[in-house]
């Protein structure tokens, strides 16, 4: 086998390991950002409990300080109850899915960054809704929304956007000059 053959293969064996660790480095920082981001909304629900209880807290105060009766306390326990085991139990399915995440099931780590995905629109969406909103205040819903979008898109891109429509403005604005002009030469020499 001649040298360069050796050092072709060498390369292509090179190459071939790059690739593979490349991929490695790809999932690993995949499952790295679905368990950053599973944690996250994990503290955000543990940081609700204080929060529950202080609000519980001082709802047992004024119910039994304003003399509601024990039908109003118990309703009220029962609420907050409801409230705490819903956010517990949120924190134990949340384990669930980090555990199956930290053991590379690429399944738990698609359907995580698939609910990121879903989230990100949904959020746009709102965005862009509430700027149609905003505009339609103004009588200009849809250049609102555009504008959101844009500015989303690429910053910076309202002002080119705006020239164009300028200069699409001006040739529409020729052109029906042109169109009236012709019309008028056409009918005066009728």
């Amino acid at each position: 086998m001649s040298f360069m053959k050796k050092l072709g293969d060498a390369f292509n064996k090179a190459g071939e390991k790059a690739g593979e660790l490349a991929d490695m480095a790809s999932d690993k920082a995949s499952v790295m950002a679905a368990q950053t981001k599973l944690k996250m909304e994990q503290q955000k629900l543990k940081g609700k409990i204080p929060t529950l209880y202080k609000e519980l807290g001082e709802k047992i105060y004024r119910a039994m300080k304003d003399e509601l009766g024990h039908d109003v306390l118990t309703a009220t326990v029962e609420d907050y109850t409801k409230q705490l085991d819903d956010v517990n139990a949120e924190i134990v399915e949340l384990d669930k899915k980090i555990a199956e995440v930290a053991q590379g099931n690429e399944e738990a780590v698609a359907q995580v960054n698939a609910e990121e995905v879903t989230q990100a629109s949904a959020a746009a969406d709102e965005q862009v809704e509430e700027q149609v909103v905003e505009g339609a205040g103004e009588g200009n819903a849809a250049t609102a929304a555009a504008t959101h979008v844009i500015e989303e898109v690429q910053p910076g891109a309202v002002e080119e956007v705006k020239s164009q429509a300028v200069e699409v403005g001006e040739v529409v604005s020729n052109a029906t000059q042109s169109v009236q002009d012709n019309a008028a030469n056409n009918h005066g020499e009728s």
